[in-house]
């Protein structure tokens, strides 16, 4: 059954995010164990991630991430138990499971959940128990038994009939005293904070009686239902000091379990999620299990009050899991560095505008305005600084880790590879690189293409891979950096190759280009051809690729933005993908030049003027009815901007002597732009058209400028876009 999704439940859609952003680096962690055993940390890690998901899935009543991460979470717990040992098939079954988890969350995030799970993941995780067993030496063991006991008595209690209570009881029995005989470094029996505070006698002394109480305190909710940041430091300042005992005392595994619940408390505190009394349950229970050292069995008054959790658990359920289905709604996660960075701009904005006020106020009584003039000289300085630094700190408060786009490739790669028979082990650089959102969304179809493209093409199946002594898992590397003005990705991997002689082959066949001209090419040259309209070297067409559009895609997709992709490549060792984009803004201020056509004026964008000119009207040429003039030695289209404009239709290239002219260029090309006048130089703030008017490429946006006036931003890129190839200048 689909679970309908609301539009309103901010804490859901906070979860996910984060649970999204925490399962990405699971593959790499486990893999990092896997090589190296004995880093604890890695497997750890990994424990405590699923663990939470597990924990707070259960708390908004999503059954299915609940089950599928408590099975995972089992396997893990007796992996860094070291009662499992990892190896590589494994491990492999663990990252598929990962990436799946990860599909589970998206659903919830795309409104399309399902209570229970599919038939490929319940699939999945009996593979996983089988490898468990063989890791094993085909044995089962106690504890994982006793799990799926327990597991067993859970769903028998949930059926809520009499007699499956009944059963449920009876297994819990079992499991109980079973777990008796269990050592003394295995959980122990849950208690809530209450419990706790009512046990009388505790077996390392009143010092730590005194602070396993106060711990206990600092978990019981408060009676008024308000969580402050004071309790919250308080928790934060107990578990260190529990865990500082825990050590002192040689308990190093109650040691990392209270660390690991003070991290994931942390963590809950400054998301946005916050503390609530139902999270707060689940890091209580990673707490409560040391207890059992220092505290023992005890009898429980009747009348202490137990933890309520149930109406927080019914509340969630009938509110039903939401999430916010408009992308425009989506929250952004905002680097505090840089909410400082705007709040101190807009604290000295206000500074700026009271010293504007006292001017105002004492131009009624001063003698002569002279005398404040200059003082509101030095005002509009500071005011056009401020508006500067302001603006910036509204970019950076768009700018969100690149990590949201990235995050999809590693299990996307994976699933396509083993779709194709093929293994593939991806590795991601750079995932904190900063970049404005809609660069994020921009980048997302090209990269997709080049990543199905990898998983296709570049990496050969098993087989292939070990008959040229390659290991038979192919490897997929994506970096992303930014430069001052730049966003670069890199995407290499160490697959087959681009062959240079087939793809000469190819495009012999396809009629590109002539033989004789493709043999003098030299290879760097030819395997720039598969950014050709059209060219694949797919001998068969599938669901995947072969349709010679990917490519070619690619490289539209990207130049639209200004940005271009080159290729590298090797035979048996690789290829590799640079992809470079300009970074945008969010809020886009330019600085451009004004210049007036008829009536009109217009904003020539700086980054893409070149030059400032006159030109003769015998300076220019007709070539296949294109204008056409010599600017320092190289050839460039002449265009009239009244034209392009479509302000004028007949241009009278012979009606004035001289021309004013703009020499204009991007990766499109180059031109000479003519314009009636050129009125000087112009910081303008741009709002976007594209929401607005349909078909308006070619211009790029909307400027105010004194006085009210519009004047329209001439998108340069658009305009050379259709015109004869030029020289670049």
């Amino acid at each position: 059954m689909t679970n309908n999704i609301g539009s309103n439940d901010e804490l859901l859609l906070a979860f996910i995010d984060e649970s999204l952003h925490s399962v990405h680096g699971l593959a790499d962690q486990i893999t990092a164990y896997l090589k190296n055993p004995s880093n604890a940390d890695s497997i750890n890690g990994v424990f405590r991630t699923v663990h939470s998901i597990k924990g707070n899935a259960g708390f908004f009543g999503l059954s299915a991430i609940k089950r599928f991460a408590h099975s995972i979470e089992n396997t893990l717990d007796d992996i860094r138990n070291q009662k499992l040992s990892l190896n590589e098939e494994l491990n492999r079954a663990l990252i598929d499971a990962f990436d799946q988890l990860n599909a589970l969350l998206q659903r919830v995030e795309e409104n399309q959940y399902e209570d229970e799970l599919a038939p490929e993941e319940i699939s999945l995780l009996e593979r996983i128990t089988e490898l468990s067993a063989g890791a094993n030496g085909g044995g089962t063991s106690e504890a994982a038994i006793l799990r799926q006991l327990n597991d067993l008595a859970d769903e028998m209690a949930a059926a809520g009939f009499p007699e499956s209570q009944r059963w449920s009881d009876k297994l819990a029995g079992l499991i109980g005293q079973s777990s008796e005989e269990e050592s003394e470094d295995s959980e122990e029996e849950i208690a809530t904070p209450q419990e706790v505070l009512a046990s009388t006698y505790l077996i390392e002394g009143e010092d730590i009686s005194q602070l396993v109480h106060s711990v206990a305190g600092s978990f019981v909710w408060p009676e008024d239902g308000k969580w402050s940041d004071d309790r919250s430091a308080l928790v934060l300042d107990r578990l260190a000091d529990l865990a500082m005992i825990c050590r002192l005392h040689g308990n190093s595994s109650g040691s990392d379990r209270i660390e690991a619940a003070l991290k994931d408390f942390k963590v809950l505190y400054e998301s946005p999620i916050g503390v609530d009394q139902g999270l707060l349950s689940v890091i209580w229970d990673q707490v409560a299990c040391v207890f059992g050292r220092f505290v023992p069995p005890a009898e429980i008054p009747p009348e202490t009050p137990k933890v309520e959790e149930a109406p927080a658990k019914q509340a969630a359920a009938e509110s039903a899991p939401a999430v916010q289905q408009q992308k425009k709604l989506r929250s952004i996660r905002v680097n505090e560095n840089h909410l400082d960075r705007f709040l101190d701009d807009v604290s000295a904005l206000f500074i700026t505008c009271e010293r504007l006020k006292d001017v105002q106020s004492r131009m009624s009584t001063a003698d002569s305005l002279g005398e404040l003039v200059e003082e509101l000289r030095q005002i509009n300085v500071t005011f056009s600084t401020q508006a500067n630094e302001l603006q910036k700190s509204v970019v950076s408060l768009r700018k969100v880790p690149i990590r949201a786009l990235l995050s999809k490739f590693p299990p996307m790669a994976r699933k396509l590879a083993s779709d194709l028979g093929k293994s593939i082990n991806v590795h991601v650089d750079g995932e904190d690189v900063e970049v404005d959102k809609s660069l994020i969304e921009d980048l997302d179809s090209p990269l997709t293409h080049m990543i199905r493209n990898v998983a296709d093409h570049a990496i050969e199946t098993p087989e292939q891979r070990a008959a040229r002594g390659a290991n038979e898992s192919g490897n997929l590397w994506i970096k992303a950096e930014t430069t001052r003005t730049h966003v670069v990705l890199t995407i290499r991997d160490d697959g087959r190759g681009i062959n240079p002689d087939r793809i000469r082959q190819k495009a012999i066949d396809k009629q590109i280009m002539p033989a004789e001209q493709l043999h003098a090419m030299p290879d760097s040259e030819v395997i720039d051809l598969i950014f050709h309209p059209g060219f694949s070297t797919a001998d068969t067409i599938t669901d995947v690729s072969g349709r010679g559009v990917g490519m070619d895609v690619v490289r539209t997709t990207i130049r639209e933005h200004d940005g271009d992709v080159h290729v590298e490549s090797v035979v048996n060792e690789g290829t590799i993908f640079t992809i470079e984009i300009p970074i945008r803004q969010a809020v886009l201020v330019i600085e451009g030049l004004l210049v007036g056509a008829e009536s009109e004026q217009f904003v020539l964008p700086f980054e893409n003027i070149r030059e400032v000119m006159e030109i003769e009207s015998d300076d220019i040429k007709t070539c296949h009815a294109m204008p056409m003039t010599v600017v320092r030695g190289q050839t460039v289209s002449v265009m009239s901007l009244a034209e392009q404009m479509e302000l004028s239709r007949d241009v009278n290239w012979a009606g004035k002597q001289r021309h004013h002219a703009v020499l204009v260029a991007s990766k499109q090309g180059a031109a000479c732009l003519l314009v009636d006048q050129v009125i000087g130089k112009r910081k303008v703030v741009v709002n976007d058209l594209q929401n607005i008017l349909e078909d308006c490429n070619r211009i790029g946006g909307v400027a105010q400028l004194g006085g009210g006036r519009l004047s329209l931003v001439v998108s340069v890129p658009e305009l050379v876009k259709g015109m004869a190839p030029a020289v670049n200048v």
